[in-house]
């Protein structure tokens, strides 16, 4: 049986992702916790990516236009969210303090609600793009998909947990983003 394109994609792209830790480790600034955090990242990426393909019936024309933006977005967004985390840290840090610096304070709000509106219009100029791909079906399908996989994503992150403090918890995959 010959393999699709959308399965050569695949495997492309888990191989390109597969050289990308390499480039993190060699690079010698990431953390090994940023490394970790990446090459799970990375795994999630490429499991949204199968079910999406999955779920949306898409083809190989599609698939090929479709994850590029999705990735390109996603990559953007995890930036801003690293940027987000350092602001909640910095607050943290500042009213920890026994005076926090209120001007201090002020800044750090400003800037929090300022990712907030670049995630927002980030957001806004992906659904834009994805228009031009997917049909409206198509794009209403990718609404139930995000939140259906963010939800499972959830709960086996949850269940994972649980089970290292209780073995005998049976370990359940991911459903189907229909069910």
């Amino acid at each position: 049986m010959k393999p699709s394109k959308t399965s050569v994609l695949l495997i492309a792209s888990l191989l390109a992702l597969s050289l990308s830790y390499g480039a993190v480790a060699v690079d010698g600034q990431s953390s090994p916790r940023q490394q970790e955090m990446k090459r799970i990242h990375d795994r999630v990426r490429l499991l949204r990516m199968w079910k999406c393909i999955e779920y949306l019936k898409l083809d190989e024309e599609t698939s090929t236009k479709l994850f590029p933006i999705m990735n390109r977005y996603d990559d953007q967004r995890l930036a801003l969210k690293e940027d987000r985390m350092g602001v909640w840290k910095d607050v943290r840090a500042e009213l920890d303090k026994e005076t926090p610096d209120e001007k201090k304070l002020e800044e750090l709000v400003v800037k929090a609600e300022e990712l907030r509106l670049r995630m927002e219009k980030l957001n806004q100029e992906e659904r834009n793009e994805l228009k031009e791909v997917l049909s409206i079906k198509q794009q209403a399908k990718l609404l139930l998909f995000y939140r259906n996989f963010d939800r499972d994503l959830y709960r086996m992150i949850r269940e994972r947990k649980t089970i290292h403090k209780s073995p005998s918890m049976p370990r359940r995959l991911m459903r189907h983003p229909e069910q």
